[in-house]
């Protein structure tokens, strides 16, 4: 079972609820019932969507941190794996679409512009790091640069708010 959080607002009671929109522990106290779930007292007062795209500086951070391992491991998934396969511009898009969707929770859920620059560059430098030597040549396959835009976008679109 997870360990105890403390609520934000009152670091003596101990809750295991967190706040739907920005994830901070709130107690029994300061929870409030909205129509998608418990949330904090700030963000149950703002209109819903009214958050998106507004990310705390450690939502940020986190997003940063998954967009760095990302692109450390699409380097070699990159590499090593999405080219040796059939059906690469089929698995770059569900790679790309991952990626974001990974970032996008990592960061809270929020989206907006930071989670798909994050996305988008984190999943587009694995490609570049590959792709980099063969594009100075003039040697490129060019359906693996069709295969990078693709994951690019399948990622920009995960972060996307609906």
């Amino acid at each position: 079972m997870s360990e105890p959080m403390h609520c934000y607002r009152h670091p003596r009671r101990e809750t295991r609820v967190s706040c739907a929109t920005c994830g901070r522990p709130i107690c029994t106290e300061c929870m409030r019932q909205t129509e998608v779930g418990i949330k904090c007292p700030e963000d149950a007062r703002l209109p819903r969507g009214a958050r998106a795209g507004a990310m705390k500086p450690n939502q940020i951070l986190k997003t940063l941190l998954a967009g760095v391992g990302i692109a450390a491991v699409g380097t070699f998934v990159v590499a090593y794996v999405l080219f040796a396969l059939p059906f690469t511009l089929l698995i770059s898009a569900a790679a790309g679409y991952g990626a974001g969707t990974l970032i996008n929770r990592a960061g809270g859920r929020n989206g907006g512009p930071i989670a798909i620059l994050v996305s988008v560059v984190a999943t587009a430098v694995p490609f570049f790091v590959v792709l980099g030597p063969g594009v100075l040549e003039g040697v490129v396959n060019p359906i693996r640069l069709v295969a990078m835009v693709i994951a690019m976008i399948a990622a920009g679109v995960a972060n996307r708010q609906l």
